[in-house]
């Protein structure tokens, strides 16, 4: 399928441009094809900055696949007084609404009680979350048994957003990669080195076997739980503030419960924030909370699993671990101290290493803010002058027909599961189907790799 609108970006033209990289000198090279690594890419390719960007594995395939799928302003961040930080999360979720198709208003029933949060700091809390929209909204109050149960004696509504994070990822790959921006995928950092003033990056393309030379200027470690991994390899120090927490989703039928909204409650063990999100076919149970050694322990364990559904069982009796038809998992990038994870700030911190700008930490819905403050590091070391402004832009969409065909020839899948799990990630959201869409669309997957 051709479309003229936009460049082809498959399979074919990744291994063409590998091909044609040659001597190429880049001004900046992206390490990390996350929400971090795309955004960056599609500001830069905006500005016209010769940059490539290359991932280890698909795009998307760490964090910016294993997050709840919320695009949200903080609210549960106004507890540990983070004002500012919830005032620019809600400003970017506000321009994503407007301007992305892929990005939509939720509702969320947030309980209270005895065993959920008290109802007059809920209400305070959400007036100041309303302030802070600047659209001032008095929260009212349902009185009712939400559910048979002692501790719940009402709850408040309100809106966020949510989207399909990976899609968001891929958006922005596109939107790059049509403005000019090289982006490769299963293309990983083998060895570096300095050489006449310019960082050689080493390059493994997992795909055709092979070692790939890049030339740049500038690097950019936007790798998220990888960052000090990443860091160590270019000979930097790694930051000891970073801590790594794996947050695990299970996945339910979506008729298993019975809810219209978004559920947010705190778990009959120990309290936590928990989420039941309704998602196309499902409804998705997350998420846990606990700290990590690697950030390759993508596992969903009996523990994990046991935690989600006992933290639900005061609510919802009859959940059983049986009925989980599917699971997932992520690994956030946290900076800060304390045994808390929960505790701990979502923001994230640009290390500026002369040569080398590393991203700390970072989240789905300011991923943007992450963009224009690199960028203006770059303007100022590369010494050009730039544009920011409501930037970067996502200029790219897919059709409403013949989707697969679509993403085959303008998203570049390798392997039919990253078209799966990635580009229209049955597997998380009609997972009992996914063998069904699979067998439809075998023609048409057979331009990739695997099963």
């Amino acid at each position: 399928m051709t479309n003229s609108k936009y460049r082809e970006f498959s399979l074919h033209t990744r291994n063409e441009d590998i091909k044609n990289i040659g001597d190429k000198t880049f001004d900046v090279a992206i390490v990390g094809g996350g929400i971090t690594g795309s955004g960056i890419a599609n500001i830069l390719s905006e500005n016209s900055i010769s940059a490539v960007l290359i991932e280890k594995n698909d795009f998307a395939s760490g964090t910016s696949s294993g997050s709840s799928k919320l695009i949200h302003g903080g609210l549960r961040y106004l507890s540990g007084g983070h004002i500012v930080l919830v005032r620019e999360l809600i400003k970017e979720r506000n321009y994503l609404l407007k301007n992305l198709d892929i990005v939509k208003k939720i509702k969320f029933d947030v309980l209270t009680g005895k065993s959920q949060w008290n109802r007059h700091e809920i209400k305070f809390g959400l007036v100041l979350y309303s302030l802070l929209e600047r659209k001032f909204k008095m929260p009212e109050f349902y009185s009712n048994n939400y559910r048979e149960n002692s501790g719940v004696d009402g709850y408040f509504t309100y809106e966020d957003a949510m989207t399909d994070d990976s899609t968001m990822v891929i958006y922005n790959i596109a939107s790059a990669y049509n403005n000019g921006t090289l982006c490769f995928n299963y293309l990983e950092l083998s060895h570096f080195k300095e050489y006449n003033g310019y960082s050689v990056l080493t390059c493994f393309d997992k795909i055709n076997k092979k070692d790939v030379i890049i030339k740049a200027k500038l690097i950019i470690n936007a790798t998220g739980p990888w960052a000090n991994r990443v860091n160590k390899a270019l000979g930097l120090p790694e930051n000891a503030m970073m801590r790594l927490s794996k947050g695990v989703h299970i996945i339910f039928n979506r008729d298993y419960f019975n809810i219209k909204n978004a559920l947010v409650f705190r778990s009959g063990i120990d309290k936590r924030q928990l989420f039941l999100i309704p998602r196309d076919h499902v409804i998705i149970l997350g998420t846990t909370d606990t700290f990590v050694d690697s950030p390759d322990d993508f596992s969903v364990n009996n523990d994990d699993v046991e935690y989600l559904i006992n933290s639900a069982k005061n609510l919802f009796p009859f959940v059983d671990k049986n009925d989980v038809i599917a699971s997932y998992s992520g690994i956030r990038p946290l900076m800060g101290k304390g045994d808390n994870p929960g505790k701990i700030s979502r923001d994230f911190k640009i290390v500026d290493y002369g040569n080398v700008i590393t991203v700390f930490g970072g989240k789905l819905t300011d991923y943007r803010s992450a963009a224009r403050k690199v960028l203006k590091i770059i303007k100022n070391k590369l010494k050009i002058e730039v544009k920011s402004r409501n930037m970067p832009y996502i200029n790219y969409s897919r059709p409403d027909k013949d989707q697969v065909e679509f993403i085959i020839s303008h998203e570049c899948p390798v392997y039919v599961n990253d078209l799966l799990r990635r580009r229209l990630p049955v597997l998380i959201y009609d997972p009992e189907n996914a063998e069904n869409f699979k067998n439809e669309n075998i023609d048409k997957l057979s331009g990739l790799i695997g099963d």
